[in-house]
């Protein structure tokens, strides 16, 4: 049987003067994570070696959902991933995912050795297929449109995956503002380390995240053809203003700005292709 592994490390975490936080971010998010997809996970995400990370998905499209949210949780933590997809040696049930080896493992880390050193985030899948070239021009074109997003344009595609997410999960909105908190310690660490005004912008950090679960439950039960149009919904950004305390005006800006509804379709694309029967 063919899972998907998934090593990921930290880009410059050396950065961050206080270190302790990036890695009590992360460590947070994927606690979270591991339990919210428990039942598409082989073997937990778990630390592997320092600031890398690694795990064991029972399909591609589970491994895929799993680093999107985590990306887009950890903001501004960049990672990059890869996936491979493959047999594994040994299924003992006792032993961590550091502890497993095989093809699925070999192929992940060969995809993350192929993206190299650069600083912003990224995933690469190997699967060996002939449409792997394919799937990551597709997901560096989704990864370069995510990269030049700013802050609140992150903030917005938070609140817009809560609301309309690519896999429907029980979650928790404590989380939410708990993380929110940490992102903006790490922002402002960014700021100081940089020695210049990167982040020129102030995050809009009046979120109500009650609101935004409410209308998740309205977005859900709407029909809506993701492969070809935009993976949004009608009337989300009026709704993502009056949660984000602001003017859908200003919502509009940001959303087109940051690109954000090319960068969830792309998102829905990506998520679609691995499901199909290619690999």
């Amino acid at each position: 049987m063919r899972y998907a592994a998934v090593m990921f490390d930290v880009i410059e975490s050396r950065k961050y003067s206080e270190r302790y936080e990036v890695q009590q971010m992360l460590m947070n998010c994927i606690d979270y994570l591991n339990g919210i997809y428990r039942d598409s996970i082989k073997k937990e995400v778990v630390s592997s070696a320092g600031d890398e990370f690694q795990g064991l998905f029972l399909d591609l499209q589970s491994a895929f959902v799993y680093i999107r949210k985590l990306q887009i949780l950890i903001y501004p933590i960049k990672i990059r991933c890869g996936i491979g997809y493959g047999e594994i040696k040994y299924d003992v049930e006792e032993w961590t995912s550091a502890a497993f080896d095989g093809e699925a493992y070999y192929l992940a880390r060969a995809a993350i050795v192929s993206i190299g050193k650069q600083k912003n985030n990224a995933i690469c899948f190997h699967t060996k297929s002939l449409y792997d070239k394919y799937l990551n021009v597709l997901c560096s074109s989704d990864m370069q449109v995510k990269t030049s997003q700013s802050q609140t344009a992150q903030l917005i595609e938070l609140v817009a995956d809560i609301m309309l997410p690519l896999v429907y999960r029980e979650e928790d909105k404590k989380f939410y503002e708990f993380i929110l908190e940490s992102r903006q310690i790490l922002i402002e660490q960014g700021q100081k380390n940089k020695g210049k005004d990167k982040y020129r912008e102030n995050m809009i950090l009046n979120v109500e995240y009650a609101f935004a679960f409410e209308n998740r439950e309205h977005y859900m039960k709407k029909e809506v053809t993701f492969c070809m149009d935009e993976f949004w919904a009608f009337g989300m950004a009026t709704e993502i203003a009056r949660i984000m305390n602001t003017t859908r005006q200003n919502i509009d800006r940001y959303i087109s700005s940051g690109k954000i509804k090319e960068s969830r379709t792309m998102d829905k694309a990506i998520f679609e292709l691995l499901g199909e029967d290619i690999w």
